[in-house]
Formats: C-alpha cells, sequence, structure tokens
C-alpha cells in the first residue's frame, strides 16, 4: 500500500520536497493509515507534518477519546499535533447549515487557518465511488460522477486509489489501532447506506467493482477536463455573448453556462435551470435558477442581475467621491481650461459653479421625476430616459438625479438648463461622473 500511496503522490504531484503538510487526523481507521503513510514518506519527500484534529463539540465522551487518542498517537509518531474545538451545532443554526455540512465547513477551515503548503485528507477509493453512487442517486451530471478528485488547489487526496479492505489490511500489518465513529454505523444516513448495503451487493455481482469504478471516475474525469478547458476558452473568446453560446453543442454550452453561473452567481444549475437558460438565449427574456437568482438576456448578452440593496440616498455635492449603489460618483473642481482639456464620460454631468452657489444636492431616481435637457431641447421623463440608454433595470431606482433646491435639473448624461450650464463667462465648474463597479 505504500508503493500505491508513493505512486499516486507523484501521479498527481501531490508533494513537493520540503513541503509543510496540515494532516486531518479524526482518529479513523483511514485517517491514522495516512499519517502513518506520510510518516513513513517524510524523509523521502523532506515533510514537516503537523497532525489535525478538529473536536467538534458532539458525542462530548467519545469525542474527548478521539482527542485524546489522536494526541498519543501524534506523540508516538513524533509528529506536531494542533487540536481545534468547535461547536458545530451553535454554528450550524448561526450559519443555516445541517451540523454535517457545517462540521465539514469548520474543519477545512481549521485546516486552512494554519497556512501550510498542502492539506490532506484521508479520503479512499471507496469514499469516491460512494460519492459517485450518491450524486447518481440523486442525479448528476458528469462532474458529479467524477467522485472525489485526488488534488484541488492545495488539498491533496494520498490514500484516494485505496480501498477500505486496503487500509485495514495495511493498519493490521502495521499493528495501529484507531477509533470508531458510532454514527458510521447508522443506516440512516444515505452515504452509510450505501457503504453497507449498495457496494457490498455490487461487488458480489463483481468483486472488482470499486476497481472497475474508479477507471470510469478517471475517463469521466478525463472528459470533464476538456470540457472545462473548452468551456475556459469559449469565455475568453466570447464571453456571455448570448447567440454563440447558442450555436454551441449541446454538451459545451452546458458546461459553458455551468461556469458562467458559478462564476457570476456562486451557484450551479441544475439540470432544469440550464434547459430554462437555454430557452432564452436566442428568444430573449428571463429566468429564475437555484435559491432565486435571476438569469436574463438583454442586449444579447447573458446577464445575472443583483437586485440593488439600499437605493435611497440624499446629499449636497461638493468635490470628492461619494459611494452609490450603483458605482462611485466622483466631483471634480475645474477652472475653464481644465475642464477643456478634460476627458469627458458619458455619463457625467456639469454644473457652473458660480451659478449653481454651493446648492446641488444628489440624489436616487424617484417615480415621477422629469428633467429639461438643454442639449436636446426637450423635457424628459427618467423612466423613459433610462430606458433608452438601456439601464439595468433593477439598478434604475438608484440612478442620480440632481437638484437646484427641489427642482431636478439633470441627470448623468445630460446638459443643464442655461439657469446652471456653463457658458463663456464661467470661471469654474463642477465635474459629476460615475465610475461604475
Amino acid at each position: 500500500m505504500e508503493q500505491k500511496v508513493f505512486a499516486t503522490i507523484q501521479q498527481y504531484a501531490m508533494l513537493q520536497r520540503g513541503d509543510s503538510v496540515a494532516v486531518a487526523v479524526s482518529g479513523g481507521k483511514d485517517s491514522v493509515a495516512l499519517l502513518h503513510i506520510l510518516c513513513v514518506l517524510r524523509v523521502e519527500f523532506a515533510l514537516n507534518l503537523t497532525a489535525v484534529h478538529i473536536h467538534h463539540g458532539i458525542r462530548a465522551k467519545t469525542a474527548d477519546r478521539d482527542e485524546q487518542f489522536v494526541r498519543g498517537l501524534s506523540e508516538q509518531l513524533g509528529v506536531a499535533y494542533r487540536c481545534f474545538r468547535v461547536d458545530v451545532p451553535q454554528q450550524a443554526k448561526q450559519r443555516s447549515l445541517g451540523e454535517e455540512e457545517c462540521g465539514r465547513v469548520l474543519r477545512y477551515e481549521a485546516l486552512e487557518s494554519l497556512g501550510t503548503d498542502k492539506i490532506a485528507t484521508a479520503h479512499t477509493l471507496s469514499d469516491s465511488v460512494e460519492t459517485m453512487l450518491f450524486h447518481l442517486a440523486r442525479g448528476s451530471g458528469t462532474k458529479g460522477l467524477c467522485g472525489i478528485p485526488p488534488v484541488r488547489g492545495k488539498l491533496i487526496r494520498p490514500l484516494i486509489d485505496c480501498t477500505s479492505e486496503e487500509v485495514l489490511s495495511y493498519l493490521e500489518q502495521h499493528h495501529l489501532p484507531h477509533m470508531e465513529d458510532e454514527s458510521n454505523l447508522c443506516e440512516d444516513y444515505a452515504r452509510n447506506a450505501i457503504r453497507r448495503q449498495i457496494i457490498p451487493r455490487l461487488k458480489e455481482i463483481n468483486g472488482a467493482f470499486e476497481m472497475n469504478a474508479a477507471k470510469t471516475m478517471a475517463i469521466l474525469r478525463e472528459q470533464n477536463d476538456y470540457l472545462e478547458e473548452q468551456a475556459q476558452n469559449f469565455l475568453l473568446a466570447h464571453g456571455s455573448d448570448a447567440v454563440a453560446i447558442s450555436a454551441l453543442p449541446e454538451a459545451l454550452r452546458s458546461e459553458v453556462l455551468r461556469g458562467l453561473c458559478a462564476e457570476k452567481i456562486s451557484t450551479v444549475p441544475e439540470y432544469t435551470h440550464l434547459k430554462a437558460i437555454e430557452s432564452i438565449l436566442e428568444s430573449g427574456g428571463q429566468v429564475q435558477i437555484n435559491g432565486g437568482a435571476v438569469v436574463r438576456v438583454r442586449a444579447g448578452k447573458l446577464e445575472f442581475p443583483a437586485a440593488v440593496e439600499n437605493g435611497t440616498y440624499c446629499f449636497e455635492v461638493k468635490p470628492g467621491e461619494y459611494p452609490l449603489p450603483i458605482g462611485v460618483l466622483k466631483v471634480k473642481k475645474l477652472n475653464c481650461k481644465q475642464f477643456e482639456n478634460f476627458t469627458k464620460d458619458r455619463f457625467s454631468f456639469t454644473v457652473d459653479c458660480d451659478k449653481i452657489k454651493s446648492n446641488l444636492i444628489c440624489r436616487n431616481r424617484q417615480d415621477g421625476d422629469r428633467f429639461f435637457d438643454a442639449k436636446r431641447a426637450l423635457h424628459k421623463s427618467m423612466k423613459k430616459y433610462l430606458a433608452e440608454i438601456d439601464w439595468a433595470p433593477e439598478q434604475r431606482s438608484a440612478f442620480p438625479v440632481f437638484l437646484r433646491g427641489e427642482d431636478v435639473i439633470g441627470t448623468l448624461g445630460s446638459t443643464p438648463d442655461a439657469a446652471a450650464a456653463p457658458d463663456a463667462d464661467t470661471k469654474e465648474v463642477l465635474y459629476l461622473y460615475l465610475v461604475r463597479e
């Protein structure tokens, strides 16, 4: 088994000589085997190992027992030891997560906090097969059927090619004790049912089931990696162009949409949601996907609009910078020569300082707002103006208007009337423009 683990480390370039490694050790059979094997290999790779145990604040007596066991094992193997105590039930409530998911998040946060070069976890081939079957039962694309990745960033899984039987054999060979988490025996949990009922039945059908599943997962990983690479190349070349996405082969189109959703709204859409997005690529419109997130096609682009919060504001305008919900409003006081040489922004507004007399107010747009645009010599409603400039609908309520007293005298992209606009006698101007986020 040591040779198999060494080959896995080499195949996936998991370790570099001199790496510091945080080893997640629960005290269970897999993590004990992982820590022992890395101790065997530490001279080969000049590793600086730290055994990390997470006390979850659940199963008080057995959790204390596990912590003492891992501490003793670390001392026996001559490995640095760290224990993190977390209150999973309390944190689960605060983060609105299930206890199992919260425990996983807290474990990785603790491991990351050590700042080591690598983080090693004891996931095995058997765990990976369980994950594949779990995703298959719930419904999954190729990514979910790839099982557990051997490497993800600095997270490494040296036992990923070893079965549970091989781990047990290794522990017996080296006379290594381990702790058993009694929750692993409960078949009420889906993964435990897969481990204790489904996989043994599949092994009865074919004794080499796990090894054959490993080959299948490797093939799917290769295909998935290729699709992800092609999707990234497409996005670099075409971005969120809806027509270009629509013209892609279905498999690549789905991968591009998954990548966009993950990047823009941090979610991976389900199959039905992917199909809903595909349905609007050419016709336009919008759909809701996971958790109520909105995806739409506007002006030929796929967009992921987020509602603007805290859109109400009102302040007196002076030179400086003002954060708005839709960007930063910058205000500069310029003399005529400076202004003449200043590059004008499309969404800007300029007034004569002497005419306005420090009585310029900025607030967010409200229903019924109208202004007179001297450049076009017409009155216009803000509603119509924002539609004409194709400003994102969810951001329109936060768009700024400028007032003298209670009268709206303009907005970004307009020219005020003669009572506020610069003319031949102007000495200084206030120049306002928006830097979008």
